[in-house]
């Protein structure tokens, strides 16, 4: 068997897959027979090139990805490359779920997320909202700690799947799934097309500092959309009364210093 078809079998199937699809399924949305699809995930059968094409517009990666697994570093930062992404699907309406991350769960999906039975065992519920379009992976991680104050530790972060990291950052939030870190909650300026090639990730508390991520070290970037939380955040107003409440003592102090003084 040459190497690209095996390659293509072999990824062909992960992908389907990944997406909770069957055969069939899979076979329908291309407008293949479902024994040609069987045929080239088990290497049996060359692909005619439109299918190909097909195939990988369907995947949303590029043909090489498909026939290769091109991994070079532009690639992969650009969403070109073979990134699988996990989604459940609602088997009664064959529609894509929106998957719950908990923080309980948060280390075993840095070791599942490409795993679509990993996936499709997290929690899911469907939001039917205006704003919750259909062109969209959602996912719904849930966060802690007081780096991104006022959101409170505890709250759910409602993201959409970013395929081409070139095009995060701005300085918005996001949720990125890392390596060494697991899944983190920062905002994002982005370095990738500067001479240090990293995300530069930075909390809204500034006790917090801020540090580089390179891509290597990055699995998967979701943008914040929105979050849910059952604890009101501290309003920011509050640190403002305290101040005044400072200075207003101090002013007190001082006129009755000068009064004293005046005797």
């Amino acid at each position: 068997m040459p190497e690209s078809l095996s390659h293509f079998a072999h990824h062909l199937k992960t992908l389907r897959k990944a997406r909770g699809l069957t055969q069939q399924q899979l076979a329908d949305r291309i407008g293949l027979k479902r024994a040609a699809l069987g045929a080239y995930e088990e290497g049996r059968a060359e692909p005619r090139l439109v299918n190909v094409v097909a195939f990988a517009d369907f995947f949303r990666i590029s043909v090489d990805a498909l026939l290769k697994g091109d991994e070079s570093e532009e690639s992969r930062t650009r969403g070109s490359s073979l990134r699988v992404l996990s989604v459940p699907v609602d088997a009664s309406n064959d529609k894509e779920c929106v998957a719950v991350v908990p923080v309980k769960a948060a280390a075993g999906y840095l070791e599942g997320y490409g795993d679509p039975i990993y996936v499709q065992g997290l929690p899911t519920f469907g939001l039917p909202l205006p704003e919750v379009t259909a062109n969209l992976t959602y996912r719904l991680f849930q966060i802690e700690g007081e780096s991104m104050l006022p959101i409170p530790s505890g709250s759910y972060i409602l993201s959409t799947y970013e395929e081409d990291w070139h095009r995060v950052g701005g300085m918005r939030p996001y949720i990125v799934v890392t390596r060494n870190d697991g899944v983190v909650f920062k905002r994002i300026e982005n370095r990738l097309d500067s001479e240090k090639k990293d995300l530069w990730l930075i909390s809204d508390n500034p006790d917090y500092p801020p540090y580089s991520v390179k891509p290597s070290d990055v699995v998967e970037v979701w943008r914040a959309r929105g979050y849910l939380a059952f604890n009101w955040p501290t309003p920011a107003f509050s640190g403002m009364e305290r101040i005044q409440g400072t200075l207003d003592s101090l002013r007190a102090e001082l006129q009755a210093i000068k009064s004293g003084g005046a005797c």
